[in-house]
């Protein structure tokens, strides 16, 4: 990297900041570097958006922008650049905020001196490099390819005819293997399950504990009737298998088409039941997620006796995460105003006018996280007995 030309954006608008930054470089630097300079988060993007650069040194206090708004919205528009942020305020809690969002590094004015300056943007330069070229073995690779066919298989291939029931699922991996999953599992006594799940993280680690997740739950469902006793003895097996910060989120209902009726149980995963008059019931979590605390039990919701016109749906937080390119997330509400929007219309179309609210809505961004939905609608044709 020494050899390279290296393009820095300085976004600062203090001159005597900027002077200190021009001359910790000047006299450190050992190769080729450019140091654009602006003044404005403006400026900023719109040289992110024309230009291309190695590294953004970014103040967040700038005129037209305050924090960690600031960061986002470069980050935003940076196309992957590597951002170092640029604080006069020595904040432990916004350095962590800033490095959790994507910053390479956080630098206090002042106490900053050439040689962490300058080691802070060659690791930045070279840690986005290594992310890139990571990803670019990923996402070529026949390894990776093959899992992805494998894994597609996985998923089910069609909806189930449940009579009194209209059902529609998809996913929709922001990688080739996804950490996210859903599942029709035939149970006892005629009755349907519905699953969907996500992984924490997502990539090949998470798709291989997705693939065991849906291997449990389809055993143990040929062996038991509750839902929560399912998800209880599922989380015995897999939490000896979640390494750390890896823990799954899940929700599992039991549709009974014989008398129009739902039993749920959820690990860590909000459902919604939008009633036919609009309003909206929260399907709350029974407990925390699965591969957690192996002592983890699981209840079971009390039963729910569905009406015609009513729907019940499960998404994944790739849906309410989904940010604009200003970096507004989606939100919850946003996705129930859809479907409730769309009620009239058969499931699977519900799915499909999602989604295509969210690719609009990002303004077609690559995806950030994989993105899975399930919506469950309640005809006419059969009385509860």
């Amino acid at each position: 990297m020494e050899n390279k030309h290296v393009r820095i954006l300085l976004v600062e608008d203090d001159p005597d900041d900027v002077w200190v930054m021009r001359n910790l470089l000047g006299d450190r630097w050992d190769g080729p570097f450019e140091l654009i300079h602006v003044e404005l988060l403006s400026d900023a993007v719109k040289r992110c958006m024309e230009d291309p650069f190695d590294v953004v040194l970014l103040d967040l206090a700038l005129p037209d922008s305050q924090g960690m708004e600031t960061f986002f919205a470069v980050h935003a528009r940076a196309g992957g650049v590597p951002i170092v942020v640029l604080s006069a305020y020595d904040d432990e809690q916004t350095a962590i905020k800033a490095v959790q969002a994507g910053a390479q590094d956080y630098l206090v004015k002042g106490q900053v001196d050439d040689n962490a300056l300058v080691r802070s943007i060659r690791y930045a330069i070279e840690r986005s490099r290594r992310r890139h070229a990571e990803e670019e073995l990923r996402d070529t690779s026949e390894e990776f390819r093959a899992a992805q066919e494998i894994q597609q298989r996985l998923f089910p291939v069609e909806a189930p005819t449940l009579e009194g029931f209209d059902i529609a699922g998809a996913i929709y991996p922001a990688t080739a293997t996804a950490g996210d999953y859903f599942d029709y599992i035939p149970m006892l006594d005629q009755c349907m399950g519905i699953v969907l799940g996500d992984v924490s993280s997502h990539g090949m680690g998470p798709a291989l504990l997705m693939s065991e997740t849906r291997a449990c739950l389809r055993t143990l469902a040929q062996a038991y009737f509750d839902v929560g006793d399912i998800l209880t003895r599922a989380n015995r097996v897999l939490v000896a298998d979640t390494a750390d910060f890896h823990f799954i989120t899940l929700a599992m209902a039991r549709l009974d088409p014989r008398t129009r009726s739902m039993v749920y149980a959820s690990a860590g995963q909000r459902g919604y039941l939008l009633h036919g008059g609009g309003e909206v019931t929260v399907l709350d979590s029974t407990s925390v997620p699965l591969g957690v605390h192996k002592e983890t039990i699981v209840p079971t919701a009390p039963p729910i006796t569905l009406q015609p016109g009513e729907l019940v749906t499960f998404f994944t937080d790739g849906v309410f995460e989904a940010e604009s390119p200003g970096r507004v997330r989606f939100g919850v509400q946003r996705a129930l105003d859809v479907i409730r929007a769309e009620c009239d219309q058969p499931a699977r179309a519900i799915v499909d006018a999602l989604y295509q609210e969210i690719t609009g809505f990002t303004r077609h961004q690559p995806q950030r996280d994989d993105i899975t939905i399930v919506i469950i609608k309640c005809n006419a044709g059969v009385s509860p007995a």
